[in-house]
């Protein structure tokens, strides 16, 4: 009988739970009499007796045992959740939640100083603790701490966070009487406020929900509208039916279990450390300047929050992989039952079906298998994209200065020694003009043979004049302006028509003024859009004041020498000058930078931040210290090219000609050879290189594990566990195909490289289906490791692949030092050659199915869905090559000839140095006939 007692208790319990919601108040007719229930009790064989003096019922068996008693309930207990009292219950509920979060809102709004900066300390002390513990995993730790504390965006996340945690926190101590309980409120609140914080900044810094906010806020559109309602389509569809508030789950998990935890701790930390810490801090300081109270605030706030951080940090990862690897490991046989019906339905109707969820579904699994591989690779993937930031302005600023200074000492040297006008020595009064008609093969004339284009410049410049006529005999009805603007206009006009390139950079100046005045003082709106279209026709001109001021700002621009510039971060102040342009900043660090030849340090690390790289003084020691010493309000720019320097007992008019005198001989070399090349190795290049083998040593343990990562055979114990501790669990007890997937886990392997194999014997399945149609597709993920096509355009494909991963395997784990290390002999450019050989393996296989050309007479026979999904699969193993071979390239780097991949960019620059001279010849070439 004891099944039953259980069984009536559950059904006590629920009653007891959910009675008292559904209860109302009824007169003497409409209550339950106990003798209702008898008929159903005794049709189970059991008896109803009520006792009126007891005031309950008994429950007896056929043998008269008694074997429950059922209370009689209380009438004023019963009222106490009629509907009313119900309503009047939850009102006083809801006010003390309002108040609570008004409370919190009103706290956020006036701590938002103090707390903030209390985060900021508390998080300042976790990465400074993690870099201190875990350096190679994120060396840039404390500028990250310090550009996301700074920005608008962090400053928003934090408020979310206190008002969140405020909110949950006052709720739950209204709740939580415990004692014992209540030291989980602050750590509980903060798992509130961590969630919030990290979706709504999610959600706030999408490009879709500003494009769709745009929308509708009525903000100017920089598409169409039916583009604005793409985006909120996306936004809802990324957030919401992608599940992807999912994503946060393994984060919910880990803050929880922090909280936790951290409690703990706290108690024992309250108990002993804090106490005593807490008073002896606040003796330190002088009576006044801070209380008791507001240091205890400091140590208790500062302690909760970097506890909870820090406890997060160091368990996160670890529950994400676990949580990953149980649920997306088993999902993965969810998307492979998909992948079959789909591709069935679509040979089941002949591939007249329309093909969009097929090919939904391969892009899909083509992300997921992309995530799947950085999740069991996460610290690997972290640190390696914390790592190329912290090294980014390094290399980049690095290989930016060699090709500037390269260019820069060569023209010195020929102008030097040859008494010849480089480019950089001509004025090049018009730069920044455009060239009128100037075809697109010809745009590097701006900068190596600038003469060549005044002609078309000065054509661009008298368009401009034509322009301004047209606009003066328009009457003001049509286009109204000031006497002062029409005579400005005028002037320029006159000066712009010139031949002479001074008076049509004065003509230029004139608009530019012009253009600044507008803005300042009060003119006709007329003149603001006749100005604007004016100087759009023109370009930008630079109005150089100095020079080389033309010359370095058309480097800038021009096609051959912009690629080299692109992307590289460089101080915006040097010496007593604003540098705003990269070229700028240059100059000036030829002239101000460290003295490589005597000790000067070029690259700096400060513990958390990146690397910087500082480019080589070249000129003579000894220079003006004004120019290289910030006294006083910055100068700007064009002072650098203008501004007298003393050197020797001569006055130089700018740096230019100051660098074509100073320049030391040990760099520039002799009349008969350069000696740049031995100098910027032997002072430059050789500093990088010893701090980038401090930087490999910390790099090393990083490499190690991903190459683990990348060669790992087998699979995790949590690898789709999800089947063993959920409900697909019982399923499988009667269902043979989910048991068999309970017992075997996920059915894709955890290494990177296995995995890839696996994803990419799916898409070749998937091809030769297509090229020798089955009756019915049933590829089975698990057993894809090892089952490779059997076509033999396919097998080409197969065997290309296998050769990158003969590549990889020349990367290897050896130990140093008693440190795990990589060792290899593969350089970069040896995989991205064999990714072009997938590539064309991969062109025959397009050849061989029809989908090569659109216009092809087997396309045109193709249905279109067969078409769409023979293309969408190839360009998949594309990326999937791609993807592999940037494994190789991140554990290559290690060392710094393999990051800056000498060999690749040693060929490259020369064959953009053939190439600029054969342009060159050729043009010497076409003079030399006219003359």
């Amino acid at each position: 009988m004891k099944w039953f007692k259980k069984l009536l208790t559950l059904v006590a319990l629920i009653n007891l739970v959910v009675g008292p919601v559904a209860a109302q108040v009824r007169d003497q007719k409409q209550e339950v009499k106990p003798e209702d229930m008898r008929q159903v009790l005794e049709s189970m064989g059991y008896k109803l007796k009520p006792d009126e003096a007891g005031k309950n019922v008994l429950i007896v068996d056929k043998e008269g045992k008694v074997v429950m008693e059922v209370p009689y309930a209380d009438k004023s207990n019963l009222r106490k959740y009629s509907p009313k009292s119900m309503q009047r219950m939850m009102l006083e509920e809801m006010t003390r939640v309002k108040m609570a979060s008004k409370g919190a809102w009103s706290h956020s709004v006036r701590s938002l100083p103090t707390e903030s900066a209390i985060f900021f300390m508390a998080m300042g002390a976790v990465v400074a603790g993690q870099l201190v513990t875990n350096y190679s995993q994120n060396p840039v730790g404390m500028k990250q701490h310090m550009d996301h504390s700074m920005s608008p965006l962090g400053v928003f996340g934090f408020f979310t966070f206190m008002y969140s945690q405020g909110v949950t926190s006052n709720v739950l101590a209204m709740y939580i009487q415990n004692k014992n309980f209540q030291v989980l409120i602050p750590y509980l609140g903060m798992t509130v406020g961590a969630f919030l914080q990290t979706y709504l900044s999610s959600f706030v810094s999408d490009p879709n929900v500003k494009m769709c906010a745009n929308s509708w806020i009525g903000a100017k559109k920089s598409a169409s509208d039916e583009e604005a309602m793409e985006a909120c389509e996306k936004a809802y569809e990324y957030f919401t039916t992608t599940k992807k508030i999912w994503e946060f789950a393994p984060g919910i998990v880990s803050m929880l279990v922090s909280s936790a935890l951290a409690a703990v701790g706290q108690k024992v930390v309250e108990k002993t450390v804090l106490r005593i810490t807490g008073v002896d801090i606040a003796l330190w300081f002088a009576p006044g300047t801070m209380q008791l109270k507001g240091m205890r605030l400091l140590l208790v706030k500062g302690l909760q929050i970097t506890a909870f951080v820090a406890i997060d940090a160091l368990i996160m990862r670890k529950i994400t992989y676990i949580w990953k690897n149980i649920f997306d490991g088993a999902d993965f046989y969810d998307q492979n039952d998909r992948l079959n019906n789909l591709l069935n339905e679509m040979k089941a109707s002949n591939w007249q079906k329309d093909e969009k969820a097929l090919i939904h579904e391969v892009k899909d699994f083509r992300e997921k298998m992309t995530n799947w591989r950085m999740t069991n690779m996460s610290a690997v993937y972290e640190a390696h994209q914390n790592w190329s930031e912290s090294l980014q302005q390094l290399t980049s600023m690095y290989n930016t200065s060699y090709s500037v200074y390269q260019d820069v000492t060569e023209q010195i040297r020929t102008a030097r020694f040859q008494n010849v006008e480089t480019p950089m020595m001509s004025p090049i009064l018009l730069a920044g003009v455009k060239a009128k008609d100037l075809a697109d093969d010809r745009q590097h004339l701006y900068l190596t043979r600038p003469e060549f284009v005044v002609g078309p410049q000065l054509e661009t410049a008298k368009d401009v004049a034509l322009k301004i006529d047209s606009y003066l005999q328009q009457g003001d009805d049509k286009v109204f302006l000031y006497p002062a603007e029409k005579k400005s206009l005028k002037k320029a006009a006159d000066l712009l028509r010139s031949e002479d390139q001074q008076k049509v950079l004065a003509g230029i100046r004139e608009l530019n003024s012009m253009k600044e005045s507008i803005y300042a003082n009060n003119s006709s709106e007329d003149a603001i859009k006749v100005v604007q279209e004016l100087w759009s026709i023109l370009g930008d001109p630079v109005m150089p004041k100095g020079l080389g001021q033309g010359y370095f700002a058309t480097y800038e621009k021009s096609p051959s020498t912009a690629d080299k510039l692109k992307g590289t971060n460089y101080y915006r102040v040097t010496g007593a000058f604003q540098t705003p342009n990269i070229t700028d900043y240059l100059v000036m660090q030829m002239i101000c930078g460290p003295d490589a030849e005597n000790g000067g340090r070029l690259v700096r690390n400060s513990l958390g931040y990146p690397s910087v790289f500082a480019p080589p003084q070249i000129a003579a020691a000894n220079v003006d210290l004004f120019n290289c010493n910030a006294i006083g309000a910055n100068l700007p720019s064009d002072q650098i090219y203008s501004r007298e320097i003393q050197y020797q007992g001569k006055t130089y008019q700018g740096s230019i000609p100051y660098l074509l005198a100073a320049a030391r001989p040990s760099v520039i070399g002799t009349a008969d050879a350069s000696n740049f090349e031995d100098w910027w190795k032997k002072k430059t290049e050789k500093q990088v290189m010893d701090a980038f083998k401090v930087y490999s040593e910390k790099y090393q343990t990083i490499v190690a594990q991903m190459v683990k990562g990348i060669f790992e055979p087998g699979k995790s114990v949590f690898n789709g566990a999800k089947g063993s501790i959920t409900w697909s669990g019982i399923v499988g007890l009667w269902d043979k195909k989910q048991a068999k997937r309970n017992m075997e886990g996920g059915p894709i392997m955890n290494g990177g490289l296995n995995s890839s194999y696996q994803e990419m014997n799916i898409y070749l399945a998937m091809l030769e289906d297509l090229m020798k149609p089955s009756k019915e597709f049933n590829l089975d993920f698990s057993e894809t490791l090892n089952k490779g096509p059997s076509i033999e355009v396919l097998k080409n494909v197969d065997a290309e692949f296998r050769k990158l991963e003969t590549l990889l395997r020349r990367i290897k784990i050896v130990t140093v030092n008693k440190q795990e290390a990589v060792s290899s002999d593969l350089e970069n450019y040896e995989l991205e050659e064999q990714v072009q050989k997938i590539q064309t393996a991969l062109n025959e296989v397009s050849k061989t199915l029809g989908v090569g050309e659109e216009d092809s007479a087997e396309s045109a026979k193709m249905p279109k869905a067969r078409r769409d999904l023979a293309v969408q699969v190839i360009e998949q193993l594309e990326a999937l090559a791609s993807e592999i071979m940037m494994y190789g390239s991140m554990a290559n780097a290690v060392t710094w000839e393999k990051i800056r991949d000498m060999k690749r960019i040693n060929s490259e620059n020369n064959k953009f140095q053939n190439e600029i001279q054969k342009k060159v010849d050729q043009l010497r070439g076409v003079l030399g006939a006219r003359h």
